[in-house]
């Protein structure tokens, strides 16, 4: 048997959720709660072996009931019920100790399947959350690439706009009134601030960053 706690808002989401693990026969909820403060009492009593959380209906997206729960707890597995417009918190969420995720429009046997893998010591992290996790990640790579044009000098942004035109260190030079061997060095400065190896990259970069 495994043993449940739920921290949900809403009776009826809470009702549907209960309803499906006790279908299975395999699983008994020792006790909800609709408030974290709550929660955390029952919990001084009671040793469940899986936490259901709806994050949904949790203030600050859940974060800080996370935080509180894990300060309890360390070890039960926490299962998260998300929606897809919670993928910029997923990062977060599993680096706080979240165990898996359940998105509110599955199925009943997702659930299940889910209950079955924490009960298993294993994660349940399903395909679309990756697909999600991954999309976001990409996101806030070229945003923090995009901030990096901030720390290049202004003459550094003029050498860059350049290497995109195909101009040659020799042919910058000659329009900035500078040597070959300053445009190299300023390069290398360029290269060294927004994380790139060669040439190809950098321009790639300025290309993305509107910088052209």
């Amino acid at each position: 048997m495994c043993y449940i706690a739920i921290l949900e808002n809403y009776s009826l989401f809470c009702s549907g959720i209960k309803s499906v693990l006790e279908d299975t026969g395999e699983c008994d909820i020792v006790f909800e709660s609709k408030t974290i403060s709550d929660f955390l009492n029952k919990l001084k009593a009671n040793k469940p072996d899986i936490i259901i959380i709806d994050i949904i209906h949790c203030l600050d997206e859940g974060i800080s009931t996370i935080k509180k729960i894990r300060r309890k707890t360390s070890r039960t597995p926490i299962l998260l019920v998300v929606s897809t417009d919670y993928s910029d918190f997923f990062e977060e969420y599993i680096s706080l100790g979240v165990n898996g995720f359940v998105f509110n429009d599955s199925e009943a046997e997702n659930l299940s399947h889910a209950i079955k893998s924490l009960k298993n010591g294993e994660d349940h992290f399903p395909p679309r959350v990756w697909q999600l996790l991954k999309r976001y990640l990409q996101t806030k790579k070229i945003n923090a690439t995009y901030e990096d044009k901030k720390i290049l000098t202004n003459r550094e942004l003029t050498i860059l706009k350049l290497f995109c035109k195909g101009y040659t260190y020799k042919e910058i030079g000659a329009k900035l009134n500078i040597s070959p061997r300053t445009v190299e060095s300023h390069k290398k400065n360029i290269q060294t601030k927004i994380s790139v190896r060669s040439t190809a990259e950098m321009v790639e970069f300025a290309y993305q960053n509107n910088l052209h």
